[in-house]
């Protein structure tokens, strides 16, 4: 009897359910549902596959009875391949999900007045969509709205818009400069990936920039940043291959990794305030950056966060540093390095392969210094140690011929300590490097014959324009000094 009484009660409520969320109708160009208590009615489908235009009706009549048509289904109108020109009347609030997708031939589209969110995948595909008109009271685009749409020429921004889904505008064509809305506070990852914009303006507003936001645009040369972001995500800004400047907000919440990675021209920044990490990776191999100035307050630079910047030569390491992440300056081009006192860690290869340095002070307060931190780097002649103690150094922390020739200069005292260090003991002049040549005394110097014109060089083996100079026999191996 109870299981009885059971099955009529869900019959009972499936029966006001269809009653509810209506039937089925259909005209000559649309199927609908409409639903016979709120008195609405949806577009569900058409069943002219082939329509190059369509026009939506503002209301259907079932019985006698009319009901606005309010809402475009999901994917009710999608992968009509011919379809050219819709309009879409002004009774409609909602339009769903996928509902023009795939329209590839769709070239214009006007969005009644009264939608406030474009659903997600609603226009992706419409592959020759050109000029699109946006409610005025719009607030939110959704997930991939337009993506793939490759011809946008014409496009308005309502002042209403405040959030921006990920992948809505991806890999879309839009215009040159696109200044979003002051209300816009929200811009989800990849939501303006691979277009071909070349001027953004940002809002003052946006709190959240997702991650790859605005990566891999060809075309950028230019970003206009508010003064605060809450958070900015992984690779915002990655790959924008001819992006030229940069002025960061004065104020950043969070700024993710790879920030700025792979912009080959980006050739000036202004560094953020109120960041004291350099993140992993922000600029990696940014190949045109020239310069850029940290504040002092930064005490931490990331991993690879300048790294392969190979026209980097001069840089500034803020007074409060402590730590240089592994890889950070690796095959760059710097030529001296002065380290802040305070700082404690310089990781693995944080200084390989930059063929221009050749002199390099290690402060006392460096405690650590990782495997290969300044190996392959021909140059270097002299290193200075200021610790009494030998900091920790990591396995070929210098190469071969550095330890070979180059002078280690440590505290007189700590001479033994370095002898015996791991690694340090590697080098084979620490406070005295012989030159290799006898010196000849004084008396016994001689001054060039004019008539007899010698090739004579200076101490580090380059030519002398001078008549001073070192004279070496190749047979015997000697060498005499001109003065």
């Amino acid at each position: 009897m109870n299981l009885t009484k059971s099955l009529l009660f869900v019959v009972g409520l499936l029966t006001i359910n269809v009653c509810a969320y209506g039937a089925d109708y259909s005209d000559a160009n649309f199927n609908y549902k409409y639903n016979k208590t709120q008195k609405f009615a949806r577009v569900e489908s058409t069943v002219k596959k082939t329509a190059t235009s369509l026009t939506i009706p503002s209301k259907i009549t079932v019985s006698g009875v009319s009901y606005p048509v309010t809402q475009i289904g999901d994917y009710a109108l999608s992968d009509l391949h011919n379809l050219k020109s819709v309009t879409i009347p002004s009774s409609v609030t909602e339009i769903r999900e996928g509902a023009f997708c795939n329209c590839f031939e769709l070239q214009s589209v006007k969005i009644p007045s009264k939608v406030t969110k474009i659903s997600a995948s609603c226009f992706s595909m419409c592959l020759k969509l050109s000029e699109v008109s946006l409610p005025k009271n719009l607030v939110e685009i959704g997930s991939g709205a337009f993506m793939y749409c490759e011809s946008i020429d014409i496009i308005n921004w309502p002042s209403t818009l405040s959030k921006i889904d990920e992948y809505a505008f991806y890999a879309c064509k839009l215009p040159n400069f696109v200044a979003l809305p002051a209300a816009c506070v929200e811009i989800g990852q990849e939501a303006f990936r691979s277009t071909d914009v070349v001027t953004f303006q940002l809002p003052a507003k946006v709190n959240n920039i997702g991650r790859k936001a605005f990566a891999d645009n060809n075309s950028l040369l230019g970003i206009t940043m508010p003064t605060t972001v809450g958070t900015m995500g992984d690779m915002a800004f990655f790959g924008n291959v001819e992006l030229l400047y940069v002025t960061l907000p004065q104020s950043i919440g969070r700024m993710g990794e790879s920030t700025f990675e792979r912009c080959d021209k980006l050739n000036q920044v202004d560094w953020c305030p109120s960041l004291t990490t350099v993140p992993n990776r922000t600029f990696y191999m940014c190949e045109d950056l020239e310069w850029i100035t940290l504040p002092d307050n930064v005490t931490a630079i990331g991993d690879s966060a300048f790294g392969e910047c190979y026209s980097l030569k001069e840089f500034h390491f803020p007074a409060q540093l402590k730590v240089i992440g592994d890889n950070a300056f690796d095959y760059d081009n710097l030529g001296e390095i002065a380290f802040p006192n305070g700082l404690t860690t310089i990781g693995e290869a944080a200084f390989f392969a930059n063929s221009r340095l050749e002199t390099l002070t290690i402060p006392a307060s460096v405690t650590e210094i990782g495997a290969n931190a300044f190996n392959n780097n021909p140059h270097l002649d002299v290193i200075k140690v200021e610790s009494a103690t030998p900091p920790i150094l990591g396995s070929d922390g210098f190469n071969q011929y550095t330890y070979f020739s180059a002078l280690l200069q440590v505290p007189e005292q700590s001479v033994m300590a370095y002898k015996r260090a791991a690694e340090w003991c590697n080098f084979q002049y620490i406070n005295d490097r012989a030159s290799g040549i006898e010196l000849i005394p004084a008396d016994d110097t001689v001054t060039p014959d004019d008539a007899a014109p010698l090739e004579l060089y200076d101490l580090q083996g380059r030519k002398s324009s001078s008549n001073r100079g070192v004279l070496i026999d190749p047979r015997t191996r000697t060498a005499k000094i001109y003065k």
